[in-house]
């Protein structure tokens, strides 16, 4: 098995070579954790392959040490410095967790929230008692529907918590008009990760779709139905989906925003979907006018519902939606559930060998639906205000180094510089939390039932979403807890966005010299402003709107320099006769290689008026950053 390069697709390989927060090697504490495994600082010199030649291969030589010793866990799919450093953070979010539940709080209190939900989700002999009946409520609400004009309320329902089925519906920015929150109605419905999962018919997609079938007939055989209904309803849902996936736009497609921006109203979505009852849908919602737009992502994928609407048998949408309910929810019931989702989500998609530790999954599971709750205690214990300054000044230099860049170009006209230089000089850095924080108190957790709990996180975000309509745009707002190892461009904010959880090492580190924080954050940095100019994100002006601010002539010059990129990826073989696809991952690979650029001119730049640094560990500077 190999060693994951990395963890984020886009990030760079190099980071193996410098500080690792928790060793591999290390078994789990099993108790709280305050501090985490003792750190290091600097490079890792043992991570190093000094055998190798760096001319040669110098992904090998950076960190040829560390994939030598390193085996990926039997309970991870992929293994490296981003799951090593979320290992850590799982760790002290488990703490945190634990603190709340012994602290029992009062009702609405974070403390409670928290202590409340891992309690219940703890209980996994409670869990184990209740079994489907977890869920028999929602069972019986399919058996009750007696038309298809039922089917709406009853999506709508499921929608609110988190239940797949049909298509999608969220709340967010307009693209078009940044200044407002519009409904999105997108394609969905499927409980493969792809529509080329039921399209392609290579041997191993096929046996993808076997295994699919057998983890469908399996959860319903353990809600009660018999060997052979189970059969015959997971045939004839994997045959719902199949055509589902066939009116589905193409992932590669789905790259271009202009192709998911289809405004329509509410008469435009009746005249193409009359058969279902959209009235119905949008109140039990909860959406309080369907007076505006509505952007419909996939036209193509209603109008094809509308279809399916028509040619199967209200029965069959009764057997699909159980499907999609157990399917939805068998994460979270009885073992016997968990562990037929773990056979096929984890161990047949992604190669995992073993399911993880109960109280992982509960953290894993709530450090996104209680993410603000538990990211504003994980900042004040373990982000430092040095770390958040010397993390901004980062940010501010390699701004500048990329209007100064731009100004340079000789394949751009001074009319789109202008605009581009804008563009840098209106981007909004977000560095470690936000300033204001989430408020909880209306989300109803309580310690009587897991399930519930989950239903009830699931639906206050939706909620929360959903409140935003005829509000104005909150630019402040976070859309990633500050306990995440990640960070991400928003095109419709116009933002960078860099939480705590990855201000840390071996991407960031306040005791280290300036070349490795430049190497290792700057290129994270230098990576997530690109893709406010990558084949996506060029698509939007500085107000966060989808508008072509380019001049024809430069346009064209761009995109023949993204082809460049798109076709050089394209011929990388992955695996035997498995191409990566270059356009899919266009955006990400022009990151990669201009942030990585960006970061390095301007850690050149902060040495400015400086004393030139000293070598260390064997190494330049130079050398250091990379």
């Amino acid at each position: 098995r190999m060693i994951s390069k990395t963890l984020k697709v886009g990030l760079f390989s190099a980071l193996a070579a410098m500080t690792l927060v928790t060793s591999c090697e290390k078994p789990a504490p099993t108790g709280p954790v305050e501090e985490g495994p003792q750190e290091k600082h600097g490079l890792m010199m043992e991570y190093i392959d000094s055998t190798v030649s760096p001319r040669e291969d110098f992904y090998r030589f950076a960190n040829g040490g560390y994939l030598n010793k390193t085996e990926i866990p039997a309970e991870e799919s992929r293994w490296g410095v981003f799951s090593e450093l979320r290992e850590s953070n799982t760790l002290k979010i488990k703490g945190i967790m634990e603190d709340a539940a012994a602290t029992k709080g009062p009702k609405g209190s974070v403390e409670q929230l928290i202590g409340d939900y891992y309690e219940t989700a703890m209980d996994s002999a409670a869990i184990e008692e209740l079994g489907v009946k977890a869920i028999q409520e929602d069972l019986d609400r399919i058996d009750g529907v007696q038309s298809t004009l039922d089917l709406a309320p009853l999506l709508a329902s499921f929608h609110r918590r988190g239940i797949s089925g049909g298509f999608s519906f969220g709340i967010g920015q307009d693209a078009k008009n940044s200044e407002r929150y519009i409904p999105n109605l997108y394609q969905g419905g499927k409980g493969l990760p792809d529509r080329d999962y039921y399209l392609d018919d290579s041997p191993k997609r096929t046996e993808i779709r076997e295994k699919y079938i057998v983890y469908l007939t399996t959860i319903l055989e353990l809600a009660g139905e018999t060997k052979e209904s189970a059969d015959a309803i997971a045939a004839k849902s994997l045959e719902m989906e199949t055509e589902m996936a066939k009116n589905s736009m193409a992932i590669v497609e789905m790259r271009n925003p202009d192709l998911t921006y289809n405004i329509q109203s509410l008469d435009d979505l009746k005249k193409n979907t009359p058969t279902f009852n959209w009235e119905a849908y949008f109140k039990t919602v909860g959406l309080k006018s369907t007076d505006g737009d509505i952007n419909v992502g996939m036209p193509d994928f209603f109008i094809g519902f509308e279809k399916m609407l028509n040619d199967y048998s209200l029965q069959e949408w009764k057997d699909y939606l159980k499907t999609s309910l157990l399917r939805s929810t068998s994460d979270d019931l009885s073992n016997d559930f968990v562990q037929a989702n773990f056979d096929f989500y984890q161990k047949t998609l992604s190669g995992t060998e073993k399911m993880k530790v109960r109280w992982k999954r509960v953290v894993e599971g709530g450090n996104w639906g209680l993410g603000f709750a538990l990211g504003k205690k994980y900042t004040e214990k373990y982000f430092s205000a040095n770390a958040k300054k010397i993390a901004l000044d980062m940010v501010d230099n390699i701004l500048e180094v990329m209007k100064d860049r731009l100004a340079e170009l000789d394949w751009m006209s001074q009319e789109t510089k202008d605009q581009a230089i804008h563009k840098v000089s209106t981007i909004m850095p977000k560095i470690g939390y936000p300033d204001k924080w989430r408020d909880y108190s209306k989300m109803d957790i309580g310690s009587d039932s897991y399930i519930k709990n989950a239903f009830a996180i699931n639906e206050f975000g939706f909620q929360y979403s959903l409140d935003k309509m005829d509000k104005p745009v909150d630019k402040t707002e976070w859309g990633m807890p500050p306990q995440i190892v990640n960070a991400y461009y928003n095109p419709s904010k116009n933002e960078i966005v860099f939480p705590a959880g990855i201000l840390q090492a071996p991407f960031f580190d306040e005791h280290v010299d300036a070349a490795m924080n430049y190497g290792g954050f700057g290129a994270v940095i230098g990576h997530e402003l690109i893709h406010a100019f990558d084949d996506q994100g060029s698509m939007f002006d500085a107000d966060g709107n989808l508008r072509n601010w380019w001049t024809e002539a430069d346009r064209k010059n761009f995109e023949e320099r993204a082809e460049v990129v798109r076709k050089q990826y394209s011929e990388y073989e992955v695996a035997d006769s498995l191409f990566i696809n270059g356009q899919l991952t266009l955006g990400e690979n022009i990151a990669d290689i201009h942030g990585l650029q960006m970061s390095y001119w301007a850690w050149e730049r902060s040495l400015k008026g400086k004393p030139a640094p000293e070598d260390k560990d064997g190494y330049t500077p130079q050398q250091r950053f990379f």
